[in-house]
């Protein structure tokens, strides 16, 4: 029995449709890309924007499309936890919530049996435990993934992600750990922290710079990488561990949302301009090399001329390395969307253009800064098409180009020394011995 998935979304998406995947595998299914041939389409969806709503809906509709008789569409995530009627509408057989994830198999069988259609979504609102999801293999990654932390308390006015993942939970930290030794030993040299709130991780008196100091203790462990986490959640002890610790990639992502002091008080965000300035320029200035991306939203409710310029000299004068810059997207039931002051579409989209061409020059700059450097690069085992070379991506996040062939594995970090710049992609020559030392 043949099953095809997509994702839509963030990286704990993704985590979470590679533990269905092999959660069915376990049971005998065989995964196949997300083409004509499968039995089973598994669409994980996502709600951030009216894009990615969109989006879900397509995914439907084409699995729709492609399913044979006797085969089922099923749709999953955060679009499918608070708009369920909507997915059945595009097509869908089935209709399942976030936490309905955990027992994909069982609702497998039960919906190929014609035992299980149309929506099974519980309420996500009372939820307390934390699901632990063990995870064995990463397909198509060198990296592994490892969440450790689901839900939000923050209750953003323009965001309904609080409303599909539920409230703040962690995960125990000795099942962290352990998991985090059982990823190593299988051979994975890197470990990606997730979470929808990872800077809110909690479990007692366990915070996330004290689970980092934890994992650092495992043999064989050389890299961790944090996803996004919010300003305000940078402790002291976190900023140390950032700065002096070489195992944590240098490597951060802070939402920003706004650069104007109004628009974020509007947004319900717990800082002004001047407090994310400092931790920026703060974090930026403990480690060399550190690659900064922030989030942007553009056109929120209330954002005249002098609230965007607020936001675009900002990210002018911080020291960052890329940007996600979404249009705003009044989002249903939150109170963004009643607010006054709604701007026109072809305002945010000139606005948006606007800093889209800032980030690409942000993007630019901060990868030419390495050219001439000896930087870390891990190997991601896929070659580029257009040139044919082996792909990598730096400690820092940067796309590499191999112009010369690594000995070393897939999965590994190698020493390179960045030459060019060939697609807006950084390429280089993995060194010698010889030549290592005369650069160094």
């Amino acid at each position: 029995m043949k099953v095809a998935f997509t994702t839509i979304g963030c990286k704990l998406n993704q985590f979470e449709t590679m533990a269905m995947r092999e959660a069915l595998e376990g049971v005998g299914f065989q995964t196949v890309p997300f083409a004509p041939g499968a039995q089973v389409y598994i669409v994980n969806t996502c709600t951030v924007t009216h894009r990615s709503d969109y989006k879900g809906r397509q995914m439907v509709r084409r699995a729709a499309k492609m399913r044979p008789s006797g085969g089922i569409v099923i749709a999953t995530g955060c679009q499918a936890q608070l708009r369920p009627k909507e997915l059945i509408s595009a097509g869908a057989d089935l209709v399942i919530g976030n936490t309905e994830k955990a027992r994909i198999s069982s609702i497998v069988k039960d919906a190929l049996r014609g035992k299980a259609t149309g929506i099974m979504v519980s309420p996500i609102g009372s939820v307390r435990a934390f699901q632990h999801t063990p995870l064995r293999s990463f397909p198509g990654y060198s990296r592994a993934f490892l969440k450790v932390q689901d839900g939000c308390d923050n209750r953003c006015t323009y965001c309904t992600v609080w409303m599909a993942r539920g409230p703040a939970r962690s995960a125990h930290p000795l099942w962290v750990i352990k998991e985090a030794e059982k990823l190593v030993a299988s051979g994975y040299k890197e470990l990606i922290l997730t979470g929808v709130h990872l800077g809110a991780y909690r479990w007692r008196d366990w915070d996330l710079a004290r689970l980092l100091e934890a994992l650092l203790e495992i043999e064989g462990l050389e890299r961790i990488r944090l996803s996004s986490i919010e300003p305000r959640e940078f402790t002291p002890r976190l900023k140390v561990l950032i700065s002096s610790e070489g195992r944590i990639a240098p490597h951060l992502h802070i939402p920003m949302q706004s650069g104007d002091n109004r628009i974020l008080n509007l947004m319900g965000r717990r800082y002004t301009r001047e407090y994310f300035a400092h931790l920026v320029r703060e974090l930026s200035r403990r480690r060399e090399g550190l690659g900064i991306g922030v989030d942007v939203i553009v056109g929120f409710p209330g954002e005249d001329e002098k609230a965007f310029r607020n936001t675009l000299s900002l990210l002018e004068d911080l020291p960052i390395s890329y940007m996600h810059i979404f249009t705003f997207s009044p989002r249903p039931n939150t109170p963004a969307a009643q607010m006054e002051g709604q701007i026109p579409p072809e305002v945010k989209e000139e606005r948006y253009e606007i800093l889209r061409n800032l980030r690409q020059e942000k993007m630019l700059s901060f990868r030419r800064s390495h050219i001439g450097r000896l930087i870390n690069v891990l190997i991601e085992g896929r070659r580029d098409k257009t040139t044919g070379l082996l792909q990598g991506i730096s400690e820092n996040y940067i796309p590499f180009l191999f112009l010369s062939e690594p000995q070393a594995k897939r999965g590994e970090y190698v020493t390179v020394l960045a030459e060019s710049i060939i697609e807006e992609r950084l390429a280089g020559k993995v060194l010698s011995r010889s030549e290592l030392q005369r650069n160094i």
